[in-house]
């Protein structure tokens, strides 16, 4: 056991207990019953890397990057799970601890990661509202893309400030609801080729469909390796995501973050010696408590990835049956035109349900963006800056909001177009700075966390090898990007 001295504390810190259903091993009304920053990741997706990704996926390439997607959403859960899992367990964000942990400057680490994902965020929020824009001009023929995309990222700040959604959310769950419904049902009625959906779970070098350069010139001359990776960035969101996603635990009370005395042991764990080792116990009970704390997160990564995996296979796998031997591609203006297809192909009425599902998707991501980053930023800066941390999240909003609305506005009338808008983001948060989180995370475990507390062997290599595949493919897509 470590000896207080050398946590630099003259007590360990104890577990809250944990609920009886945590105790036991994992089961799916256990999860369901902790499903909570998982379910924002899955509902984001839905919106981006599912109706625009994996359809348009299915179209470029037919069945070839059904693996593609499964390998990046084990990844991106590898991220998901190790970054909360450190948050609950010792109870302070990533962020916080990288702060000292890195030799060099104090907060080189988590500021250059944090810019990068900082810096992200308006391709998403812009890339979105163009999307959802360019939908409402076609669909009711009055106004352009970029005035529906003005007016709607204005209305969802609107919203996210004053706190009107309530109501909104409810409705958007229950059409969402019955589209991915319909969605599950019209995988049947296209009747796919399953054989060949089957062979698409093999890796390989995927192609675009001869007739692309012809109907789709622009697209043709896009690297395909460049489009691939805008896909695997998507599926499952990025840092940008996940460093908010943690910050927003908080109100979960998991694990040590459960504990009345947050502010002291906040100060007192910031207060610790560069690389010295956590103040935890390490008697059977509390390593016993921080394991089934441990399994809320486990739980809400597992059900909000499986989430992801099943609709992205559906939207890809409808973009294959139907779009690729249409030979249309959701791009430009029709990014989310011709996805009404895989609806109609149900019942014709089925299309406005389809529409209506866009819409409250869409402007849902779009709403909860604007808190959630707000929590990216404050993760990002407070630890370094006190004047940051003293003001608090509610401090750091005004200006979050600000340079939301102001840098995704200027993306919206001067790039206007989702995929375009949104690549850089993808590769650079989804892929790029993903990786380094990953491999990160274990080395941070490694230096502060008593053994007892680290994630198991399999875990670590689940992490790590998910850390450097993504890494690689951040660093050849960026290389990719910029040439």
């Amino acid at each position: 056991m470590a000896k207080p001295a050398e946590t630099g504390t003259t007590e360990f810190l104890t577990y809250p207990e944990p609920p009886p259903k945590l105790r036991r091993r994992l089961t799916l009304v256990t999860a369901l019953s902790v499903l909570g920053p998982g379910a924002i990741v899955a509902s984001a997706n839905i919106g981006s890397g599912e109706m625009v990704f994996a359809s348009r996926g299915g179209a470029l390439f037919g069945y070839a990057l059904l693996w593609a997607f499964l390998v990046s959403a084990a990844a991106k859960a590898a991220l998901a799970y190790s970054f909360n899992r450190y948050t609950v367990v010792a109870g302070e964000h990533p962020m916080a601890r990288w702060t000292t942990l890195f030799r060099g400057p104090r907060g080189w680490f988590p500021l250059l990661m944090g810019a990068v994902s900082i810096a992200a965020i308006p391709s998403w929020v812009g890339g979105l509202g163009v999307g959802l824009g360019d939908l409402m001009a076609s669909i009711t023929a009055v106004g352009t893309g970029a005035a529906w995309a003005t007016a709607l990222i204005v209305l969802s700040g609107l919203l996210a400030w004053f706190g009107g959604y309530q109501r909104l959310e409810k409705a958007q769950t229950v059409v969402v609801g019955f589209m991915l419904i319909a969605i599950a049902i019209s995988v049947v009625v296209l009747q796919p080729d399953w054989l060949a959906a089957l062979g698409g779970l093999l890796p390989g070098v995927p192609e675009y469909h001869g007739w692309v350069a012809g109907a789709y010139p622009e697209i043709a001359q896009r690297s395909v390796w460049l489009e691939l990776a805008v896909y695997l960035g998507a599926i499952g969101g990025g840092t940008y995501d996940y460093i908010g996603y943690a910050g927003m635990l908080r109100e979960k009370k998991w694990g040590l973050l459960g504990r009345p005395d947050q502010a002291g042991m906040a100060e007192r764990l910031a207060a610790l010696p560069r690389g010295s080792r956590l103040p935890l116990a390490e008697d059977a009970e509390q390593v016993a408590r921080a394991r089934a704390w441990s399994r809320a997160p486990l739980g809400d990564t597992v059900l909000s990835f499986a989430a992801i995996v099943v609709f992205a296979s559906m939207f890809m796998i409808n973009g294959a049956a139907l779009l690729a031997e249409e030979q249309i591609v959701p791009a430009g203006n029709d990014t989310l035109t011709f996805q009404a297809q895989f609806l109609t192909a149900v019942h014709p009425t089925l299309e406005y349900l389809y529409y209506v599902a866009v819409f409250f998707a869409f402007f849902g991501s779009l709403y909860a963006f604007w808190e959630l980053y707000t929590y990216t930023a404050y993760e990002t800066l407070s630890p370094v800056f006190a004047r940051v941390r003293g003001a608090g999240p509610r401090g750091t909003r005004p200006w979050m909001y600000l340079y939301i609305l102001v840098a995704s506005l200027a993306l919206v009338w001067t790039v206007g177009e989702l995929v375009v808008i949104v690549t850089p983001a993808s590769v650079l948060g989804g892929l790029l700075t993903s990786g380094l989180f990953c491999l990160a995370i274990v080395w941070t475990e490694h230096k502060v966390l008593p053994p007892a507390y680290r994630l198991s062997r399999a875990g670590r290599w689940w992490v790590v090898l998910s850390g450097i595949l993504l890494t690689v493919l951040g660093v050849v897509s960026t290389w990719q990007l910029f040439a």
